[in-house]
């Protein structure tokens, strides 16, 4: 039915108003040249402040998402070295990717969403670091 309707404007429409719709996150397991793993701490969060450096994607290549959102909230310069992993997740619908990298440059400044940041030795967690985020790092760091 697709290759039948009259106009591409009009095609992708229907696509649009018809089609699931989720979001996307992009998050980095970034790394110094120790091997420790960067974390943030965010403003927001209350019970469990610690997390990886990450954010939701605009109009943008997902590397440059990335690179976008953590100079924003912290004014670092990262250097994305590839895509980790892909997750899929219901609440909300949306897809997360994980990628590898380091900070090359730049200076911390606080923002409104991220107060501190830290390099920790992985398995050596701060307290308030999810537990869900904890494996995925090793995980991550585990394929290289």
């Amino acid at each position: 039915m697709y290759k039948y309707m009259p106009s591409k404007k009009f095609k992708n429409w229907v696509v649009y108003r018809t089609q699931h719709k989720f979001m996307i996150a992009v998050l980095g397991v970034l790394t110094n040249e120790k091997g420790q793993v960067l974390l943030l701490k965010h403003t927001y969060r209350r019970d469990e402040p610690w997390g990886m450096p990450g954010g939701w994607m605009e109009l943008e290549q997902p590397e440059a998402g990335l690179v976008r959102e953590i100079y924003e909230e912290t004014r670092f310069r990262a250097r994305i070295t590839g895509l980790a992993k892909a997750i899929y997740d219901k609440k909300p619908a949306r897809v997360d990717l994980v990628f590898r990298g380091r900070i090359v440059g730049g200076t911390f400044t606080p923002s409104v969403e991220i107060s501190d940041y830290m390099y920790c030795d992985p398995g050596h967690w701060p307290q308030g670091l999810p537990a869900h985020q904890k494996k995925l790092i090793l995980d991550i760091l585990a394929r290289n």
